[in-house]
């Protein structure tokens, strides 16, 4: 028995071994006194009950459990025009959830930050003028909500561990972006061990142990465990509302999607967008006899996977923009029922400290990560709903530095939006003849839709350069 000081050391030395990573302790004289220290705090912060269904599951072969034999494309609803403006029109009941503080609003912004290990995606620049970030983007749409509703919404951010300082510093930083910072909760994301393919944990440094998110589907079982669902309804919160950080078009608390949402009294509602092609990096829902959910596109058989309609677009187009709506009743019903997300494995390739204490350097994968996804709870919903998207008025991913899918791709999908508000305002586009359309960035502030755009007094009639509409002045 290697030496540690505390009682709860000993138990997490004892758990460890007894799950069959005593390989850890090897040379474990030779650690300072911190690594030793971190490697006991990343122990204690392992769920080895976990660890050892899912290993057993591994090597089962079994994923997600579901018969992909039997699958059908999806049944959707379309309550949107076919413009996808969404008319801000006729929605009592959203208004009436929104302004009296029924909905609480879910940022998923965990995963790895795409330009620094230290930075979450949601501190990329994405104003197209201003240069904003997505964290800022997304705050000034919750105001706009605040202020249109008189309410005061609350945010839960799901963020990486790594990332939880930088987040709520920058926050702090800039005073919340305007928001309560009482509203304001940052919830660090579970972890989980990478597992090499002995079933043994990995540490990347001699007191680190290599770990990996689990997936936003964890915020079920940790977050939104049953004290943290009573808590919620303490409050007043009947409906939770999740995006994802990524997407700057996303529309935060949409009053026409939750109308639809609250009118038919679904348990969980969630937007589509056509699939471009059958390679395109996106969820399908599909349907297995009277149930419906999502099907990573990897995952699908071949034959559903290559079939295509007689145009030539996907047979399985119907893919997920990841923002959904979820009753709080459901997320009780899940626990009530002990309903258990599938956890979803996947290749990784990590650097590790091997038996002589060495870094080795991995050059192909050695490990598997487990994740487990929100979009899986859809399967267990007994009602539910899924809604028409205009990707190119709601969708527009942050998955790349450069190039196709990034910030500056988004920024220009931004401006185009907005450029086409304004152009649908009648608002003249005067610039010299074979230039390029003005850049063009409308905050939040200014006007949350086109529909508000529109019933503003102070619209410029015609715009010859770039130009940033910002809280009521331009």
């Amino acid at each position: 028995m290697i030496k540690v000081k505390s009682e709860a050391d000993k138990v997490c030395v004892a758990k460890a071994q007894e799950a069959g990573q005593g390989h850890l302790f090897e040379r474990w004289d030779e650690l300072s006194q911190e690594d030793q220290r971190g490697l006991l705090r990343d122990l204690r912060s392992v769920n080895f009950q976990l660890v050892k269904r899912l290993l057993h599951q591994r090597r089962q072969g079994q994923d997600s459990g579901l018969e992909l034999d039997m699958l059908a494309p999806a049944q959707v609803d379309s309550p949107a025009d076919a413009n996808g403006t969404q008319l801000e029109k006729a929605c009592p009941n959203a208004e009436a959830a929104l302004s009296e503080g029924k909905i609480a609003l879910f940022l998923l912004a965990g995963g790895i930050g795409l330009g620094s290990p230290t930075e979450p995606t949601g501190m990329l620049p994405v104003g197209p003028i201003s240069g904003k970030s997505l964290f800022q983007l997304h705050a000034e749409k919750i105001r706009a909500l605040n202020r249109r509703y008189k309410t005061s919404l609350p945010l839960h951010i799901l963020i990486h561990p790594d990332h939880l300082d930088a987040t709520s510093e920058f926050f702090k930083v800039e005073n919340h972006f305007g928001l309560n910072p009482s509203d304001v909760h940052f919830v660090p994301q579970p972890l989980l061990p990478l597992i090499d393919r002995r079933g043994r944990f990995l540490r990347t440094e001699p007191g680190k142990l290599a770990l990996s998110p689990n997936g936003h589907g964890g915020v079920l079982d940790g977050y939104l465990n049953p004290e943290g669902v009573e808590e919620l309804r303490k409050n007043g919160i009947e409906q939770l509302f999740f995006f994802q950080a990524d997407n700057p078009m996303v529309r935060v608390g949409d009053p026409a999607f939750l109308e639809h949402h609250l009118t038919g009294d679904y348990e969980v509602s969630s937007k589509y967008i056509e699939r471009l092609d059958n390679e395109e990096d996106l969820g399908v829902f599909c349907r297995i006899g009277d149930t419906t959910g999502v099907i990573r596109y990897t995952t699908l058989p071949e034959q559903e996977r290559n079939s295509r309609e007689t145009d030539g677009s996907p047979g399985f187009a119907v893919g997920d923009m990841a923002a959904h709506i979820f009753k709080l009743d459901f997320i009780s019903r899940i626990h009530e029922e002990s309903l258990q997300l599938p956890f979803h494995t996947s290749e990784k390739t990590v650097s590790f400290i091997n038996r002589q204490g060495e870094l080795e350097r991995a050059t192909e994968p050695n490990c598997f990560e487990f994740s487990c996804y929100l979009y899986d709870a859809l399967w267990s919903a007994e009602k539910n709903s899924i809604v028409y998207a205009d990707r190119n008025a709601e969708f527009s991913p942050i998955k790349n530095m450069g190039g196709e899918s990034s910030s500056l791709s988004a920024q220009q999908d931004l401006s185009q939006l907005y450029a086409g508000w304004l152009q649908r305002c009648g608002v003249e586009f005067t610039g010299k003849a074979g230039a390029v359309t003005p850049t063009v960035e409308i905050s939040p502030l200014y006007a949350l839709s086109e529909t508000e755009l529109k019933s503003r007094a102070d619209l410029p009639e015609e715009i010859t350069d770039d130009i940033l509409l910002t809280g009521g002045k331009t």
